[in-house]
């Protein structure tokens, strides 16, 4: 299959992220895989405004790579296919509408540190991610968070 074949669709960000029933904990089994535009979304308490969100899932067993990260895209009874994501980004990136910035919602389970140019910054984590809906009160919309197990990294355009 090439990477332009794959199945990465836009998704409602609620869905995207699992965040659509009220959980204590977050799935570690959760693979899915999308987009979305959204208006803002938190990296811990760093505020993005205008992002495009990628979920990707990194393979469980890939290989450490210093400044690459293995993919793991589980397709309907098809198995699953790996695929690197400077690979993916250079494929996909050019047909997704265009934001001020990228978030990966993806976790980076050996610490690479990313290097490619994409036009806008992209933020990506060291570590494990969690996505978290952080309800409120009153007239303020529900905030999109995305927690790191280590910090957030943000390449510049």
């Amino acid at each position: 299959m090439k990477i332009s074949d794959l199945p990465f669709r836009e998704r409602p960000v609620l869905e995207l992220l699992n965040l659509e029933a009220d959980r204590e904990e977050p799935d570690p089994d959760y693979a899915g895989y999308g987009w979305a535009r959204v208006p803002s979304i938190s990296l811990d308490e760093h505020e993005i405004a205008d992002a495009l969100v990628l979920a990707l899932h990194s393979a469980d067993d890939g290989e450490p790579m210093p400044d690459d990260i293995a993919l793991e895209f589980e397709l309907p009874g098809a198995g699953s296919v790996l695929v690197l994501l400077s690979q993916f980004l250079a494929e996909w990136l050019p047909r997704l509408p265009r934001a001020s910035a990228v978030v990966l919602a993806m976790c980076n389970p050996h610490g690479a540190t990313l290097e490619f140019e994409t036009g806008v910054p992209v933020y990506y984590a060291d570590g494990d991610v969690e996505s978290w809906l952080d309800e409120s009160e009153g007239p303020h919309p529900d905030r999109l968070r995305l927690a790191a197990e280590g910090s957030w990294a943000r390449l510049a355009p």
